[in-house]
């Protein structure tokens, strides 16, 4: 999708006079169109006019002289002017850019967000290495474990089980820290065999 202009009209008319005036079209000295005459040229107001021929006077690339029409000053300002005008519209035009990036960035960061969070969903329903499946238990509100840290817990120790992570509020905390406190309605995620699972419902509901 092309880019808004958003130059102000009297300065667009201002560096296309410039322009004509460094081609040569418009040679030192010579009269050219009053405001009111550039006004129709350009579809403008009297009012963008005066704007503009102010801005280029100003340069001392134009003479606007009361009665007598606007005449050419100079030919090398006309090309400085549209040399700082090409080089604001460059800053300009990289300031646009850098803030198109930015968003971008914005986006790309939260895609990455979303796939990290769903390659660690997926992780927790199936964390395969050689088809090992990875188990869950679900905690209640009145489990004994609730406010437990794991090293409290020590579940490898007291029922063979190896904890890979634990899901809570719709994240999932993969390989969980020794201080980390199991809290209500957690899903711990664990890998280990039949009785180790036994032994896991039981040491829960016992401690």
């Amino acid at each position: 999708m092309a880019k808004k202009n958003t130059t102000p009209i009297y300065l667009q008319i201002a560096v296309d006079v410039a322009g004509r005036i460094s081609s040569e079209e418009l040679i030192i000295g010579q009269r050219f169109s009053g405001r009111t005459t550039l006004a129709g040229e350009y579809n403008v107001s009297p009012e963008t006019i005066r704007k503009a021929m102010k801005l280029l006077s100003d340069a001392y690339i134009v003479e606007v002289k009361p009665g007598n029409g606007i005449h050419v000053s100079s030919t090398q300002r006309a090309k400085e002017f549209i040399e700082r005008y090409r080089i604001r519209a460059s800053v300009n035009e990289l300031k646009e850019e850098l803030l198109d990036l930015k968003i971008q960035r914005d986006d790309i960061e939260i895609k990455m967000n979303e796939t990290m969070n769903a390659i660690i969903d997926y992780t927790s329903r199936f964390k395969s290495s050689d088809y090992i499946s990875v188990n869950k238990y679900f905690l209640d509100y009145d489990s004994l474990s609730n406010e437990k840290t794991l090293k409290e817990l020590d579940l490898k120790h007291n029922t063979g089980i190896t904890l890979v992570g634990i899901k809570r509020e719709g994240m999932t905390i993969l390989s969980p820290e020794e201080d980390e406190l199991i809290k209500a309605m957690d899903v711990l995620l664990y890998i280990g065999n039949p009785s180790s699972s036994i032994r896991l419902d039981e040491y829960l509901q016992t401690i």
